[in-house]
């Protein structure tokens, strides 16, 4: 346990809950929330994240901004987002899915277990079956859950292998 414990790098320094009031106390909008740290550190989460809203501040170990992350509630998600372009910079939780972005590319995990991959260029989808498909601009692949059946579309042909055979052909 020791060993473990020693080679445990600490990433993160502290937390505070904050809420944000974005009207003043007659009722107008105000240009930049007021934030406040709630003295019993509880917090409701309001419906309308435009009036009212609670997050939390994480603050990196390293002490750089930069890997500070905001933890923003939501009567409908969890949002976590952070300006550290090294590594993942931002995570939405819903009832439905999980979804990661890093370097320009969205990973989700949706309910069923099915995974998005989706970047500028392409998309990869993992079914919750097992099946692959890969879409880009050139082309489209896929293989089944067993992995008997792949298939390529291009603009110019088509090709296949399965149980049964090669097939190939052009369009």
């Amino acid at each position: 346990m020791t060993e473990i414990m020693n080679t445990l790098r600490q990433t993160w320094r502290s937390a505070q809950l904050y809420i944000g009031f974005h009207r003043d106390q007659k009722g107008a909008r105000r240009l930049q929330p007021n934030v406040w740290p709630p003295k019993n550190a509880n917090a409701s989460i309001h419906s309308d994240p435009s009036e009212q809203e609670a997050f939390v501040v994480v603050k990196s170990a390293q002490g750089d901004p930069e890997q500070d992350v905001q933890i923003k509630l939501r009567p409908d998600k969890i949002v976590l987002r952070r300006d550290f372009q090294d590594a993942w910079n931002g995570v939405l939780v819903t009832e439905d899915f999980v979804s990661v972005a890093v370097a320009g590319i969205s990973i989700r995990i949706n309910h069923d277990g099915s995974i998005t991959r989706e970047s500028e260029t392409d998309t990869t989808w993992v079914e919750a079956d097992g099946s692959v498909l890969k879409k880009t601009d050139f082309a489209e692949a896929s293989i089944s859950a067993d992995g008997i059946d792949l298939k390529r579309r291009t603009p110019d042909s088509i090709a296949a292998v399965g149980k049964d055979g090669v097939i190939a052909k052009s369009r």
